[in-house]
């Protein structure tokens, strides 16, 4: 860890947005997303940003020129690299007292238990035509009580869904 880093300093500026007790209890707090893509980088930069301490980040897929127009990953000196590593370094840019759980091999029903072990929140940052997979991540945040979240971007919009314990589930919503 680069001796100048200090968090209270680092996100200082979070302050008036949220107390500094609130902030104390964002550092505490792991977060899941799985897509690294435009949507999943994005939320997983902007989480780090806002002090989040811990997450467990998952995507299969690497950078190519196609997702240079919308992901915040892609660049020429990324070029085939992981898209999990690449974003994981940068969030480390961040916030080098970052903890990260990285799944390579995406999010699938032979890692879902470790991918969601001791996380507080689900972020969806899935590729839009993953269904199969969105599905099965929901449904194993509603069995364990974890809160999900998908922005999902639709045309010039986004369709924001929460799904939080007790309440309707991903499945109900979707029928």
């Amino acid at each position: 860890m680069p001796p100048a880093f200090s968090y209270p300093l680092a996100f200082v500026r979070n302050l008036g947005w949220v107390t500094p007790a609130e902030q104390g209890i964002l550092r505490s707090k792991r977060i899941a997303i799985a897509g690294m893509g435009g949507v999943g980088g994005v939320h997983l930069l902007t989480l780090t940003r806002l002090g989040i301490g811990a997450f467990h980040i998952a995507d299969f897929d690497r950078f190519d020129l196609a997702n240079f127009n919308r992901q915040v990953g892609a660049t020429v000196t990324t070029l085939d690299l992981p898209k999990v590593d690449v974003l994981a370094t940068l969030a480390r840019d961040i916030n080098p007292e970052l903890q990260l759980a990285l799944f390579r091999d995406g999010v699938h029903h032979g890692n879902m238990p470790a991918f969601l072990d001791g996380v507080d929140l689900y972020v969806d940052g899935l590729d839009f035509f993953a269904f199969g997979a969105r599905q099965a991540v929901f449904a194993a945040c509603a069995e364990r009580g974890i809160p999900a979240i998908t922005a999902a971007p639709l045309g010039m919009g986004t369709a924001l869904l929460n799904f939080l314990p007790g309440g309707m589930s991903f499945d109900d919503y979707f029928g």
